[in-house]
């Protein structure tokens, strides 16, 4: 049985700021800091195995908001063809407002 990869990372929300990273047991790389506002578009494209070794990671995504509504989208491709969406929005909150975490494999 094949692995499946993940092939694609997409960041089309960001408001306000939005940072990925990749973990092991052995430490964390930072995939990912991007700052926008005014729920304005954002285009951001990553392909992890190029900066990533392969192998297996949690990647953790922290969308962080400094006031007003907020709202994050993460887009994951993998070799399987199915997307993971990775999605919040809300008001009010200032700081750590949008949290999660997912396998992946590069």
């Amino acid at each position: 049985m094949a692995t499946t990869k993940t092939t694609h990372i997409n960041v089309s929300k960001t408001d306000n700021e939005l940072y990925i990273l990749a973990s092991t047991p052995s430490g964390s790389s930072e995939i990912v800091h991007i700052k926008s506002g005014f729920n304005n578009p954002v285009v951001y494209d990553v392909i992890p195995q190029s900066i990533l070794a392969p192998g297996n990671y949690d990647l953790t995504v922290v969308g962080i908001n400094w006031g007003g509504p907020w709202a994050f989208t993460v887009t994951l491709t993998h070799s399987s063809g199915a997307p993971t969406i990775l999605t919040g929005s809300g008001t009010g909150t200032v700081g750590d407002v949008f949290r999660q975490t997912v396998a992946i494999t590069v």
